[in-house]
């Protein structure tokens, strides 16, 4: 992801807006899957993936950051693992002279305390020295000198690619799955950001394919199994003819197409997200892989770095906590795994505030959407909780009539904390034009909640719970029994 670039246009408020696809999109689908939760096509992975991109873990915990739960430090890559996490993304920069990070020997510690967590690598090769993506993709210094020379480059990248592999394969680190480049949108490896347009597909071809084919190389060599994965930041349409540009241009076969996906830069729903793996699935046997995500808990500040994502996910409440968080991420696994996809992974929530330096200040752009709070304690029933599978869908349902034509559904409760001990007050949806109306999320399985219904977004319009309703205070309340996958809640507005 570009920190750069996606600061410049949050600081600017000139945030590009990816119009949001229409259902003739899913109409080019015939065979959406529904329910299969193991791809069984060979070559094809059995393993569906969830975790996190925590390549910043060395460098805050350099600064003095500790994650706790409940108070206690924690290691993070174990409690990732404990939440369900089976995959954690590294990027590695060529030879970042500017940083003392993302370099091999930083890569080969975190690979390590991942490996000894019980977890696999996604190793993200950016083929720079710093961060790419659509805006900025650099050469290596290292090989600029041979920049213009197409041959040469590949050969450059082929020895890289291929030397790091046995390297990790020397500390039994390996990775199992290679990203050859990162948010390779345009030109890839170029002498300067100038030249990222106009974008010419054949060289990028050329040098994919010789990340590609150093792995397939490794892979004969040491009778590994090692994925291939290229990475977009685009629309999920954009992703189709991107994929098809390559084909047309002699791309080597690949196993995986990651995609970066958030609420800021990609206006896509997460139905029309697994309309997209099922489509380049049933087209070109190729996995999607959610390789970037996040969204926001919060749009508060902790530090003087300024925040990068602000906008919630469409269709959500613009009111952001930690529940909403988890909620949009539960969301994007379904489509994804529902669809025959490779996995979803979180893109750094870890990334609190601290005196780490950044190319764009001290502190963290990403604060707001990490899985811990402004204290770096890991937020109860946030994001971390999309993990696993322990949860399950809980829709409440109120019927306002006895609160007259004027009065709109709205619900607050624990599970709508802002992540600050504050409850928020949400809108419902309204049931057509029924006076019904619905709010949806997902509740972890013996979680209890308290709640109540509002006919207006004022603390005054709050209903009167009469006490035979009353399960704790004043409120509602309602326990997810385990195991339940979904469940409706069915109430009626009782006048105060």
């Amino acid at each position: 992801m570009n920190r750069f670039s996606k600061l410049t246009i949050a600081l600017s408020a000139l945030v590009m807006v990816i119009s949001c696809q229409s259902d003739d999109f899913s109409s080019e689908v015939s065979n959406v899957v529904s329910d299969s939760r193991i791809a069984t096509r060979s070559g094809v992975s059995s393993t569906f993936y969830v975790g996190a991109d925590l390549s910043y873990t060395n460098e805050l915990e350099d600064t003095g950051v500790e994650y706790t739960v409940n108070g206690v430090t924690t290691n993070i890559f174990t409690l990732f693992h404990q939440y369900g996490a089976n995959m954690v993304r590294l990027r590695l920069w060529h030879n970042p002279t500017w940083t003392n990070y993302s370099n091999y020997d930083d890569v080969k510690k975190s690979a390590k305390r991942i490996k000894n967590a019980g977890m696999d690598i996604l190793l993200d090769f950016h083929y720079s020295d710093t961060w790419t993506d659509p805006e900025q993709n650099l050469v290596p210094a290292a090989w600029a000198s041979v920049v213009n020379d197409t041959t040469a480059l590949a050969d450059s990248v082929y020895n890289y690619t291929y030397s790091t592999l046995v390297k990790m394969k020397k500390s039994s680190i390996l990775p199992v799955a290679v990203q050859i480049g990162n948010e390779t949108n345009n030109n890839i490896m170029v002498a300067d950001n100038s030249q990222l347009l106009p974008l010419n597909v054949q060289r990028n071809v050329k040098l994919f394919n010789a990340g590609i084919k150093a792995v397939n190389d490794f892979n004969l060599a040491y009778n590994k199994n090692i994925k291939t994965v290229l990475h977009v930041a685009m629309t999920n349409t954009d992703v189709l003819n991107w994929i098809y540009n390559i084909k047309t241009h002699g791309i080597l076969d690949f196993d995986i197409i990651g995609v970066s996906y958030y609420p800021q830069w990609q206006f896509y729903t997460p139905y029309q997200l697994g309309v997209l793996a099922s489509t380049v699935y049933n087209t070109y046997g190729i996995q999607l892989l959610v390789a970037e995500t996040g969204h926001i808990w919060t749009r508060s500040w902790n530090d003087n770095c300024h925040n990068l994502m602000s906008y919630m996910a469409p269709g959500y409440p613009e009111v952001p906590c930690p529940q909403l968080q988890k909620d949009f991420l539960i969301e994007v696994k379904n489509a994804v795994r529902d669809n025959h996809g490779y996995g979803v992974l979180a893109w750094e929530p870890g990334w609190v505030s601290s005196t780490n330096v950044t190319l764009w200040g001290v502190g963290s752009n990403w604060e707001n959407v990490a899985f811990f709070d402004f204290n770096n304690e890991l937020l109860t029933h946030g994001g971390i909780e999309f993990l696993n599978d322990n949860n399950g869908k809980v829709t409440f349902s109120v019927d306002m009539t006895a609160a007259g034509s004027s009065a709109r559904g709205y619900i607050t409760g624990d599970f709508t904390d802002n992540g600050f001990g504050t409850w928020q007050i949400i809108p419902m949806n309204q049931v057509g034009t029924s006076n019904v109306y619905t709010f949806s999320t997902y509740l972890s399985h013996g979680q209890t909640v308290e709640y109540f219904y509002l006919s207006d977004s004022t603390w005054t319009a709050r209903e009167t719970v009469p006490d035979s309703l009353q399960v704790i205070w004043n409120d509602r309340g309602y326990t997810l029994p385990n195991g339940t996958d979904s469940v409706t809640i069915n109430n009626i507005w009782v006048n105060p």
